[in-house]
């Protein structure tokens, strides 16, 4: 509905709610994924992201690139996890007798990646099939042989199967490494 994060903080500032769902709708998912990640349960993730959007709310008009909102959104997640944290492991300390959720609330760490490292690796992938397609089959199969397939193959085994001189392989890799690279963007 809203092409970029600048038309959407726009459309936020002018009061569109629709503007603000689709906002929050877009993110959440993403926020709620720092805190997770740094071993907050969910309860405590929930509250860091609601602090997150209200925060955005409060400070909506002085946003002066709204074109960072992304970086904005996943800076102050960071800052609020960390904040909640502290403030829990300094709860924590000062508590002798601990509850049961307070034990288990930094028990959950994940160790899967950011859904914004998700994304860039799929892009980097991407990417790569995008220059692959623009090669001649030779150079691709090489490459595949060599980089990408789970059989790791000698270069005695790669020129049979290719039907090339043993000698020739490492020259012709570097060819073909120069020509991948010409269709990867910078």
């Amino acid at each position: 509905m809203y092409p970029n994060d600048e038309e959407l903080v726009a459309e936020c500032r002018s009061g569109n709610e629709n503007a603000w769902e689709s906002l929050v709708l877009k993110y959440q998912n993403l926020l709620f994924s720092v805190p997770r990640r740094a071993g907050l349960n969910k309860d405590l993730a929930s509250d860091v992201v609601q602090e997150v959007f209200t925060t955005l709310f409060e400070k909506l008009d002085l946003l002066e690139k709204p074109e960072f909102l992304r970086a904005w959104l996943l800076t102050t997640t960071r800052h609020k996890t960390i904040h909640l944290i502290q403030r829990e492991l300094r709860r924590k300390a000062k508590s002798i007798d601990e509850d049961e959720e307070s034990e288990y609330a930094f028990q959950i760490p994940d160790k899967l990646p950011l859904a914004d490292e998700v994304l860039i690796q799929f892009e980097k992938q991407k990417q790569i099939e995008e220059a692959f397609s623009h090669l001649e089959q030779r150079c691709s199969r090489l490459l595949m042989m060599l980089y990408l397939e789970k059989e790791k193959y000698s270069y005695a085994e790669i020129a049979e199967i290719l039907d090339i001189p043993l000698g020739s392989i490492g020259p012709t890799r570097a060819r073909c490494l120069q020509k991948l690279m010409k269709f990867m963007p910078e």
